[in-house]
């Protein structure tokens, strides 16, 4: 019974990502979480600036966890943080040279893993697997908000 939980399978499942992005990460000095948070950072800041509440709500941890990650990324020389012209309040974040290089380096790490998870699905199997896990999410949040 417990083997079929939604909860149980999902938490074995993130874990063993988590493990094996550590793992191939461990060569750059990241986490799969920082690698993550690089990868965010490039992409969101294509469109606008990207700002700590931003990483906040996308990964879903607390303003607390998020300050530690950032000041740790920015002492490792991954990220820096201005303050922009119209409210010196908030700053912006940046990637680095060294966080850009890395981030080349880390999408095929992922395309690799992802690869090695999916192996034996079908197309269809797989986005099944992201839609229900995306209504799940939906569903979690609702009861929060």
């Amino acid at each position: 019974m417990y083997e079929d939980s939604i909860g149980n399978n999902v938490h074995i499942l993130s874990r063993q990502l988590k493990r094996e992005m550590d793992f191939k990460l461990t060569k750059y000095g990241i986490t799969g979480v920082q690698s993550a948070m690089i990868g965010f950072i490039y992409e969101k800041s294509k469109e606008k600036d990207v700002f700590a509440k931003d990483i906040e709500k996308n990964f879903d941890i607390r303003r607390a966890s998020i300050a530690g990650m950032l000041q740790n990324m920015e002492k490792n020389g991954l990220i820096k943080r201005e303050t922009i012209d119209n409210d010196a309040r908030l700053r912006r974040i940046v990637l680095t040279d060294k966080a850009l290089e890395i981030r080349k380096e880390v999408r095929k790490n992922i395309r690799k893993v992802e690869k090695q998870a999916v192996e034996g699905l079908t197309k269809e199997e797989i986005r099944s697997y992201v839609e229900l896990t995306k209504k799940m999410s939906t569903n979690l949040e609702k009861r929060r908000g």
